[in-house]
């Protein structure tokens, strides 16, 4: 089951989602929001990605999909876990966009684990004038 598609800095409609981008007059970068809901693994990493999830045409920038929680004492340091954090965005610069320019290509994010198993998001079907 795919991750809900991604929440973008410009506007999005649609069922599934699209996004229009006029790249001469966007002054970048553009910004995907993910879902809290998301389900990622959280000692991974998470990126946006451009085309198709099994071999994407540009991969963003990483974040880091989760943070370590130490317990409280008397617990010891490396009883800890991993948390997925709240309010993830990653970008894609408006550099990386121009290449596609002309192009309706699929957007997404995408979050890999130490496992290698990649969790994706529904597409935003995004146009790039």
């Amino acid at each position: 089951m795919a991750n809900p598609a991604p929440i973008l800095n410009v506007p999005t409609t649609g069922s599934p989602a699209q996004a229009k981008l006029d790249i001469s007059t966007f002054s970048g970068p553009l910004l995907l929001t993910l879902s809290d809901n998301a389900t990622l693994p959280p000692e991974g990493r998470v990126y946006a990605i451009l085309g198709d999830p099994e071999n994407p045409e540009l991969t963003g920038d990483e974040a880091r999909a989760g943070s370590y929680v130490q317990p409280p004492p008397p617990a010891e340091p490396d009883e800890g876990e991993f948390r997925q954090d709240k309010n993830l965005t990653v970008e894609i610069s408006k550099a990386q966009l121009q290449k596609f320019a002309g192009r309706t290509v699929e957007l997404r994010y995408q979050g890999m684990g130490e496992s290698g198993l990649a969790y994706d998001s529904d597409p935003v079907l995004l146009t790039i004038k």
